[in-house]
């Protein structure tokens, strides 16, 4: 489903896709075989061990108590299992004596207002997703629609928006997450905690075991996690409009990529916060330009993923000097004219719709940046040896399963 092509530029592949048979998909792998065991099932959820490739991203099937699911790739089910893992340890807490007599106190509070308070700003997570790779395959949309994810003045005044922004914080989940389970979830604990007297202390004494290890590729530095923690998403916007300036992003294109409802605060939030770290490196734009053109969730975390691993990559290698679009794909290039694309793929396979990628990004590189001194492709994910082959053949270097090596401290 996502023909995300546009990674491999600078190769003149058309003898090798000649030669080649292309690979068929959806390629069909075995969860077991690409997550850890640990990922796989959790008191509320389970994968169907069928997993399908569509040559870049992989698609899961989960069988949830709260419904069917589906999601497009590897670093947004990242985020899905931190969120399993939040609704269970809330369920927790709802059991516990403490909150059952906070609840009580609340019910005889005045107007409960959790109801509805985030709207789903992308759609339900079970619907069926377009594909990453279709967004790099699709002219600009300029489509511009307000924020629904403004605290509400009457639940701020309660103190029922920043509870929930805390709870969310000390889960490790997005407080204005599209997954409906875990929305509704937050309104209530973060209710009954402002309406009913449960403090933060009672209910995390009540339910040990909160926090621990971050699930997902978090390259995220702790000064955002908190910036989402004690900010509105108003006070958010201000500060990200801010950094965009002061990374000499255009007014308009901030504009379109603040406004972009695909992206969470938080997401927002943490993407501009990656590329703001980059210090001294230019065209930072040509990332954000990319990013604002995405509207569907699936896109949105891929190009938050990426900008914290090239900015990783960045903070490692002190070697970054600019952006630059090639075929319109936002790529690193060193002070030592290498050319560095990183990308959170699952799993990269030898099919047409690579191939005709290839020959695109191929030629704009050849077109515009004859001097490149070097060529390299970092994945997440793994690539097939066929394709690791054919890219080392024209020059690039292939590194994979990267995400330990940028991501981790």
């Amino acid at each position: 489903m996502l023909g995300m092509i546009f990674l491999f530029c600078g190769m003149g592949l058309v003898s090798i896709a000649k030669a080649q048979n292309f690979q068929k998909v959806p390629i069909v792998l075995q969860a077991l075989d690409v997550l850890p065991k640990e990922l796989v099932s959790g008191p509320n959820y389970t994968l169907k061990k069928e997993v399908r490739n569509d040559g870049f991203v992989n698609t899961y099937e989960l069988d949830t108590v709260y419904g069917p699911l589906k999601v497009e790739s590897t670093a947004l089910l990242l985020k899905r299992v931190a969120e399993f893992r939040a609704l269970s340890k809330i369920e927790e807490l709802k059991r516990t004596s403490v909150y059952l007599e906070a609840a009580k106190k609340a019910a005889l509070g005045p107007v409960k207002t959790a109801t509805g308070v985030v709207t789903d700003p992308v759609g339900t997570a079970t619907g069926v997703v377009s594909g990453i790779g279709n967004f790099f395959t699709k002219a600009y949309d300029a489509t511009v629609s307000s924020d629904p994810n403004k605290d509400k003045a009457l639940n701020a005044v309660l103190g029922q928006a920043a509870y929930k922004r805390e709870f969310a914080y000390q889960f490790g989940v997005d407080p204005y997450t599209s997954y409906e389970p875990l929305q509704k979830a937050l309104n209530d604990v973060a209710w009954t905690s402002a309406a009913g007297g449960l403090t933060l202390k009672a209910a995390f004494m009540a339910i040990p075991g909160v926090g621990g290890a971050v699930v997902g590729y978090s390259g995220t530095a702790e000064t955002m996690r908190g910036l989402v923690r004690d900010k509105t998403p108003p006070e958010l916007e201000r500060i990200n409009r801010t950094s965009l300036h002061d990374m000499k992003v255009p007014d308009s294109l901030a504009s379109a990529f603040l406004s972009n409802n695909a992206y969470s605060p938080r997401e927002k939030t943490f993407l501009v916060g990656a590329l703001a770290s980059m210090t001294g490196v230019k065209d930072r734009a040509i990332f954000i330009h990319s990013a604002a053109t995405g509207h569907e969730e699936p896109v949105a975390m891929f190009m938050r993923v990426r900008a914290e691993m090239m900015s990783q990559y960045f903070k490692k290698t002190k070697d970054v000097d600019r952006f630059v679009s090639v075929d319109g794909v936002p790529f690193l290039l060193t002070k030592e004219g290498a050319i560095v694309g990183i990308f959170p793929l699952d799993h990269v396979a030898w099919t047409e719709r690579f191939a005709q990628k290839v020959m695109a990004l191929s030629d704009a590189i050849n077109k515009k940046m004859q001097d490149v001194k070097g060529k390299e492709l970092w994945v997440t994910g793994t690539v097939d040896p066929v394709v690791h082959e054919a890219l080392q053949s024209k020059g690039w270097k292939v590194e994979d399963k990267v995400a330990i090596r940028l991501l981790k401290s």
